[in-house]
């Protein structure tokens, strides 16, 4: 959607919002650069049109699509531009930046559904296996306590992202409360503020207790289960879990890897294990049962594959 000629937004706060946008697209969305890329690109193009993107309403994007299309944009164009700014839309509520979506109804344009990818278990265990091993390493050599904590850090924040299925910011943002050692249960607070409890294993709660103790005896004082190292009282960033699960993902000799696919995998290995899309449903968080029946499609594909690949009469 290039078709209207404009600067990218000058305005310091409008460059705040497209700052975390962008690092909601790599880290929450797990898009890939030329994607994000795109999405930027249109967003900003709808920000020089229209300017006060925080009070746009149906009437501004219509008047916008209309000016592209007059200026010779293709339909494929428009198609990508509106999914753009609906995802933007969808992010600024999200974040309480605005109240309402100006493309509330506007028509989604048609997509082919694609099945998500998911990381095999000895994948998974590979990851988790050399965060684990770069912690041994730490302790081994007497490291610093703060690398020593960064290490445990790393291990515990990838045993819960696939242990219990947690989008990126809902990892991020758990404080030291949320978490029940005792009846291995974690408090989730996901998208709207809604919470839900999400059970988690034996291994994930050892890695977890290393991690508390270590944070303990440091006594950083911030409520956040995973603070920032120089954000005093906030929470590490996304960007910062995106380049943990880089780091540990090519150690473990695994390509394309970000944050969102262990949320997939969880889900994914539940249901080849034989759970309910319900109970999926409830500790994934989604609102919607139509979204996780994604997963049980994704399996019945699994059970296609291997009986094309073992059955004798094929």
């Amino acid at each position: 959607m290039n078709a209207i000629a404009g600067s990218p937004p000058s305005d310091a706060a409008a460059a705040a919002v497209l700052r975390g946008f962008k690092a909601y697209l790599v880290a929450e969305a797990g898009l890939a650069e030329n994607t994000v890329a795109a999405y930027l690109r249109d967003v900003k193009s709808f920000i020089a049109f229209h300017g006060a993107f925080r009070d746009a309403a149906l009437a501004d994007v219509v008047a916008y699509v209309q000016e592209l299309s007059a200026s010779g944009a293709a339909a494929t164009s428009l198609s990508r531009g509106l999914s753009s700014l609906r995802v933007f839309y969808r992010y600024l509520l999200d974040e309480g930046e605005v109240s309402s979506s100006p493309l509330e109804f506007v028509e989604s344009p048609k997509t082919p559904s694609r099945l998500p990818d998911y990381l095999q278990i000895d994948d998974v265990e590979a990851i988790i296996g050399a965060a684990a091993r770069a912690l041994e390493a730490a302790g081994a050599a007497g490291a610093p306590a703060k690398r020593t904590l960064s290490a445990a850090r790393d291990v515990a924040m990838l045993a819960l992202a696939y242990g219990c299925g947690l989008r990126a910011s809902e990892l991020v943002e758990l404080k030291r409360g949320d978490v029940d050692l005792n009846l291995a249960l974690l408090r989730v607070r996901g998208k709207g503020g809604k919470e839900r409890l999400v059970p988690f294993g034996a291994v994930t709660k050892a890695y977890l207790e290393k991690y508390l103790a270590m944070l303990e005896a440091q006594a950083l004082g911030s409520p956040f289960l995973f603070p920032s190292p120089r954000r005093a009282g906030r929470p590490l960033s996304r960007q910062s879990l995106w380049k943990v699960v880089k780091r540990y993902a090519a150690l473990a000799g695994v390509e394309g890897v970000k944050p969102h696919l262990f949320r997939h995998t969880f889900a994914t290995h539940l249901i080849q294990a034989g759970a309910d899309v319900r109970t999926v449903q409830e500790l994934l968080g989604h609102a919607n049962i139509a979204t996780t029946r994604i997963y049980a499609h994704l399996d019945t594909k699994t059970l296609k594959e291997f009986h094309e690949k073992y059955h004798p009469r094929k």
